[in-house]
């Protein structure tokens, strides 16, 4: 029996050049998140594709915190947003028209199901310790999320990048190379060598077999890389009936005494990973004996 391929972010430089990249493969994680909803394949697919993207773009970060990829607008998927922290822990949820999607081809651009017209790329940095976010937006004036990412990677980053990434039966995975700063001809050189491989890459290679090392030495064949350990990589959504319960007082006692009213208790689902929280009338009464009122602004 063929070994499974794991969930995992493996980092690599080359070695005698200022390049730097990681290669990340979620057979197991991406299934989950597209599996938490019944997505129509073509948002299936992008969710998936945004899942690799963004545990790429967090593995290069120096971030104690999450970072949220989002894609919002005006087309059949009104939302598509992905989350993913510094301990590469990943979850992903969207919105969208059925009736508008129902008809749109599996392989659907991402402006086809975003709209082009006002639809834009968000990737925002939310530091655990409460500093201030920062959010960088692309619009969307290209069809692939490698492409949007390479463009705010160059523009916002200063960092020239190659990024590919890739489905197949909802599992992704996802290349991505960066040059880092440096002017010598050698880097030069090695720079073309290897953004023309990337370029000329078929997707479905990142999917073969299921050792990391080895495809990397595959696509790369004749460059000396220096491959650093796994990361893993998992599906975790940071719901929790805490959670919940602050959102409930948050909510207030009148709107949670009108839910108890209609439907005899109070039923909270996830909109990440589709969790149901249900609490009873004692329960969801407690909530507010167990805590300081919330202040509610007007």
């Amino acid at each position: 029996m063929a070994a499974r391929v794991r969930d995992a972010l493996v980092p690599f430089v080359f070695e005698g050049a200022a390049v730097r990249g990681a290669l990340v493969r979620l057979p197991g994680a991406a299934r989950d998140i597209v599996a938490a909803h019944a997505y129509p394949p073509a948002l299936a697919r992008a969710l998936a594709e945004l899942t690799a993207a963004s545990t790429l773009l967090a593995s290069t970060l120096k971030l104690e915190g999450s970072l949220l990829l989002q894609v919002a607008g005006d087309g059949p998927v009104r939302l598509a947003v992905v989350e993913c922290t510094d301990r590469l822990d990943v979850r992903g949820t969207a919105q969208w028209d059925a009736a508008r999607i129902a008809d749109l081809a599996p392989d659907a651009s991402l402006r086809t199901l975003a709209g082009s017209a006002s639809a834009r790329m968000t990737i925002t940095l939310d530091p655990r310790n409460g500093g201030p976010l920062y959010q960088g937006i692309v619009a969307l004036d290209a069809d692939t999320i490698a492409s949007l990412i390479e463009h705010y990677l160059a523009t916002s980053e200063q960092l020239a990048s190659r990024l590919v990434l890739s489905v197949r039966d909802e599992a992704s995975a996802g290349l991505l190379v960066q040059r880092l700063p440096s002017s010598s001809a050698p880097d030069d050189a090695t720079w073309e060598r290897i953004a023309a491989t990337l370029a000329a890459l078929p997707g479905a290679a990142l999917h073969d077999g299921s050792d990391d090392i080895a495809l990397l030495a595959t696509i790369f064949a004749g460059d000396d890389l220096r491959v650093f350990d796994a990361r893993p990589v998992q599906a975790r959504c940071s719901c929790s009936r805490e959670r919940v319960e602050t959102a409930l007082a948050i909510a207030g006692r009148e709107e949670v005494e009108a839910a108890l009213e209609e439907r005899g208790h109070v039923e909270v689902t996830c909109e990440f990973c589709n969790r149901r929280y249900v609490f009873t009338p004692v329960e969801a009464r407690a909530v507010f004996a167990s805590r300081p009122p919330v202040a509610r602004l007007h």
